[in-house]
């Protein structure tokens, strides 16, 4: 595994215009194969940055922690949500974890999941879960974290798109608050 000088820290409205490009580039490289192109085609940076802006007032509760590389580019982010969960038992939900393509492997994702939960914790939340395609290729990251299976459900992306959904879990979200070790399960995808 690579390993780069990527700092962590909470995201401020300044970020808006890095965190649009990270999502949008992910949804185009890692759903490529999985999602229509036209479902894909209609994310934009501009409104993407300007979701952002609009999020940083929107959802003071949300908890969103960006990776910086030297450069001041924004390379992943992770949004935790207090209380969201839809599963009775975890309270407290990862709802977006995205990485670079380019910047994967390189134990990025790791280190936003990790200050993630230990926040969550900090703030006295239990547990986590997350939502996740079951065709995304990356949902093997959050079983290589310890992730639980514990659901699916099918969901309605637009007008004529749906898929399935996977949830994974951590019942004791102190499993995760270590998690950002130098051990390694190698990715066998």
């Amino acid at each position: 595994m690579h390993k780069d000088m990527t700092q962590i820290h909470r995201a401020r409205v300044d970020d808006s215009a890095g965190l649009a490009r990270v999502p949008v580039d992910s949804y185009r490289t890692t759903y490529a194969s999985i999602l229509p192109h036209d479902y894909l085609a209609h994310f934009t940076y501009s409104e993407q940055e300007q979701d952002w802006c609009d999020w940083h007032s929107l959802h003071p509760d949300d908890i969103l922690y960006v990776a910086e590389n030297d450069n001041g580019e924004i390379a992943g982010y992770a949004l935790g949500r207090p209380g969201l969960s839809n599963i009775a038992a975890y309270d407290s939900e990862l709802v977006a974890l995205h990485v670079r393509h380019l910047c994967q492997r390189r134990g990025i994702g790791r280190k936003l999941v990790t200050t993630m939960a230990q926040q969550l914790e900090q703030q006295g939340f239990c547990s986590l879960m997350l939502w996740v395609l079951a065709e995304n290729p990356s949902r093997l990251f959050y079983v290589r974290l310890g992730g639980q299976w514990i659901g699916e459900q099918t969901i309605k992306l637009g007008k004529d798109v749906t898929s399935v959904e996977v949830a994974y879990g951590w019942p004791n979200i102190e499993s995760l608050c270590g998690a950002s070790g130098e051990a390694h399960v190698p990715y066998t995808d």
